[in-house]
């Protein structure tokens, strides 16, 4: 078991938590804000000491083998910090001769492969933000790692391109079968990347699964969505099958097990608002739906 805390042991970042993650998988960690998330990414990669518990990174222990781990793996963040007076390809030599490595061809290789060609003489600091996070991906993978880890690796991109970031990490993980742990405040993203979610919140780990395993755990395979006209007061839906309810502006979200099954147990519910209903669908559950259910949990 893992604890980390701050402010002199009054504040548990991590408490109880145990993680193990295979070989060869894209594994998600998700969570609300303050859930722990970058803690654990912090002490996975080694920047972090717990202050109790066993990390071990690659069969090395986290705590005595530091140095012999940091040559094997690498990582970036969603708001990359590299040196601003540096260009695409000084950064990239930079950080490989930090790895002590001397083959130019792999610097070359990855400016081709983030589509940074024609940025390779642009400094640092006066790239779009979508192309500083090319470049830190692209850092990322500088001294062919055997894991690399992303934390929130798109955040406040443009979707085009956080969409080309997406695909470029998947199409690296599935050449170079490299294990990747990934943090993420979209579930889409999750979803398109990851092989196993494990769901902090509290510092602690509340579920961990294949998003399959994760819709069992809460017990929800669909959901049933109702947009009702503003200001009604909804009755409260207490029926076998329901197993989280949201209501957010005039859209009503039931979370059930089986949608098909349930709809005439819900709508016979909601009869006394029944006029106000102005339109009905099923759904099958997404791992946004398993967030929201997950985050009421402790």
């Amino acid at each position: 078991m893992v604890y980390k805390s701050f402010f002199g042991g009054k504040n548990f970042a991590l408490k109880d938590l145990s993680l193990e993650i295979e070989s060869g998988q894209v594994f998600g960690i998700l969570g609300p804000n303050a859930a722990g998330k970058t803690t654990l990414i912090s002490i996975l990669s080694t920047l972090l000491i717990p202050d109790r518990g066993t990390v071990k990174i690659l069969g090395l222990d986290a705590l005595k083998d530091t140095n012999k781990i940091r040559e094997r793996i690498n990582m970036t963040s969603g708001s990359p910090n590299l040196p601003w007076s540096l260009t695409v390809y000084e950064c990239l030599r930079f950080f490989s001769m930090a790895y002590g490595m001397s083959n130019k061809s792999k610097i070359e290789e990855l400016i081709e492969m983030f589509d940074l060609s024609q940025y390779r003489n642009v400094e640092f600091e006066e790239l779009s933000t979508g192309n500083k996070q090319k470049l830190s991906l692209a850092k990322a993978f500088i001294n062919d790692p055997e894991l690399v880890f992303l934390d929130e690796p798109t955040t406040g991109l443009d979707p085009d391109v956080a969409r080309r970031i997406r695909k470029k990490i998947l199409e690296i993980h599935e050449e170079y079968n490299i294990t990747t742990v990934l943090t993420t405040h979209y579930m889409s993203e999750a979803e398109q990347l990851c092989d196993k979610i494990a769901f902090l919140n509290h510092g602690r780990i509340v579920a961990t699964g294949t998003q399959k395993e994760l819709k069992k755990i809460i017990g929800a395979r669909d959901k049933i969505i109702i947009e009702l006209s503003s200001g009604v007061k909804l009755p409260k839906l207490s029926v076998e099958g329901v197993i989280g309810v949201d209501l957010k502006g005039e859209r009503l979200t039931i979370l059930v097990d089986d949608a098909e099954k349930r709809i005439k147990d819900v709508l016979n519910l909601l009869s006394p608002v029944y006029r106000y209903i102005k339109k009905i669908s099923m759904e099958e559950a997404n791992l946004e739906d398993v967030f929201v259910e997950l985050a009421k949990r402790d």
